[in-house]
């Protein structure tokens, strides 16, 4: 295995290949400076139920998301998409902020334009009781509430989360749970967690260690 780049790292299986949207990760590799953080990494997944990514801290679960989405270029390996289409991912990481400024009323209309009225995921939606709130007002939990359901409004047959459930509420962590339920039927779903499973969420662990 060599450190240097795959030109394709990264490509698109023709849909005629698959009309059911699915990846394929084949001996990736991820190295940082002298470190291997993944390593001979072998993985396939499909529409149809949630894929858990688990492991230690540490043991690249947020670098194999940040590669999917295209966020970082594996060192060797390749990574193929097959969308029905299309390649377009929706991705969260916990660094993702709402700006503190910006007003829940106004987050809503902008997110409306940009999603067409896509209809809200009103459970997830935290409830405002003003919705002239500031976001900097807001608990950490009702940010992420709102910020993951204007995420989740959108469609895109790929859908990458790192640690989506930290800081929810039991409520918001059973509408998430409801959510990609149904978003699994039709799209590869990836979600990277140190949280409990829930056990209604079913679907598929993949454990990733560290070489």
């Amino acid at each position: 295995m060599t450190g240097s780049l795959d030109r394709a790292a990264l490509r698109v299986i023709p849909r005629e290949e698959s009309g059911v949207p699915s990846l394929r990760v084949c001996g990736l590799g991820l190295r940082r400076r002298r470190t291997w953080i993944l390593k001979g990494f072998d993985w396939a997944h499909r529409a149809g139920e949630i894929a858990w990514l688990v492991g230690e801290n540490g043991a690249g679960k947020s670098s194999l998301l940040r590669v999917l989405a295209g966020r970082e270029r594996p060192t060797s390996g390749r990574v193929a998409l097959d969308g029905a289409g299309s390649t377009r991912t929706l991705y969260y990481h916990p660094a993702m902020r709402l700006p503190p400024e910006v007003r829940a009323a106004d987050w809503d209309r902008l997110v409306d334009a940009l999603t067409g009225g896509a209809p809200r995921r009103e459970a997830l939606r935290p409830a405002f009781a003003d919705p002239r709130t500031k976001v900097a007002n807001l608990s950490t939990g009702e940010a992420k509430r709102l910020l993951l359901e204007s995420l989740l409004r959108r469609s895109a047959p790929f859908v990458l989360l790192d640690e989506p459930y930290s800081h929810l509420s039991e409520t918001g962590q059973e509408a998430l749970t409801k959510i990609l339920r149904e978003r699994c039927r039709t799209a590869v779903v990836v979600v990277a967690t140190n949280q409990r499973i829930p056990a209604e969420a079913g679907g598929v662990r993949v454990r990733i260690e560290r070489p």
